[in-house]
């Protein structure tokens, strides 16, 4: 069995009062017990009771090689207006976010400080959408794990949460705590073997087929269209040389037994 190497803690921020000490050890408690998708919304909520920001969202995405997010995988909307976040997945708004070209992990990044270094034309056009939509200002905490291409991003909107200083310490404390929890519930693929000749999309794909699911099953799971996992399928058994899905299974099946990949838990 291989075990991923965990994410890195983070220590307990100094300065907090006694109240607020207790209150993260209580959500470091409450978010290491966290086995359900419904858990993890159940947490998310409860930590926005006690933080002064009106629009939460925990995403996670596969990272590239420079440790940024690459492609959104799941998006846990705890309070994000509905209509800004339809429009963000559905235009594919995060090819133009500036958030999303930090490096994952490297600690709160103030949404007005990267936009006001945004120089392209896509950039500048998505920053006066979300400003239009009340979604200028904001922080991101962000976490990775150690051997893996997957990623967190945990986003609240708002000026008041960037301004408490208590709250983003307590908060970056929490991050690589809730990506263990938001991995531990999302089921994702594992990162495609360094040895197949697969996209990560393409192995994603793979992964599901080799556990028997069908065309319409693996686009539910994933949130595409049927059309587009036919597509991928046929490069699946192209690739691989096979002549048809069940012998792609079994090829690359032997592939992956020979190189195996880390848990992502």
């Amino acid at each position: 069995m291989v075990i991923s190497k965990p994410v890195a803690a983070r220590p307990l921020p100094v300065g907090l009062t006694s109240s607020q000490q207790w209150t993260l050890l209580e959500w470091l408690h409450l978010v290491g017990h966290i086995e359900t998708e419904n858990e993890l919304k159940a947490f998310l909520d409860y930590v926005l009771t006690q933080a002064p920001t009106e629009h939460f969202v925990l995403a996670l995405g596969r990272l590239n090689s420079q440790h940024q997010i690459q492609r959104l995988e799941k998006v846990l909307n705890v309070s994000y207006p509905n209509e800004w976040l339809d429009h963000y997945l559905q235009e594919n708004l995060a090819q133009h976010d500036p958030i999303l070209r930090i490096q994952i992990g490297q600690g709160p990044v103030l949404w007005e400080d990267r936009f006001n270094r945004a120089k392209g034309a896509e950039e500048k056009r998505f920053i006066a959408e979300a400003t239009e939509c009340g979604m200028g200002s904001g922080i991101t905490f962000s976490a990775a794990s150690g051997r893996n291409n997957i990623g967190s991003i945990f986003c609240l909107a708002g000026k008041e949460s960037t301004r408490n200083a208590a709250l983003v310490s307590m908060l970056n404390c929490l991050t690589p705590h809730l990506h263990q929890a938001a991995v531990r519930v999302a089921n994702l693929p594992p990162a495609a073997p360094s040895n197949m000749p697969l996209s990560q999309r393409e192995y994603d794909i793979f992964h599901w087929m080799s556990r028997g699911k069908t065309n319409w099953e693996i686009a539910t799971i994933l949130n595409i269209s049927e059309r587009t996992v036919k597509f991928h399928v046929a490069n699946v058994i192209r690739k691989l040389n096979a002549n048809n899905r069940t012998h792609a299974i079994v090829l690359g099946m032997h592939l992956t037994l020979s190189h195996p990949v880390a848990s992502i838990e």
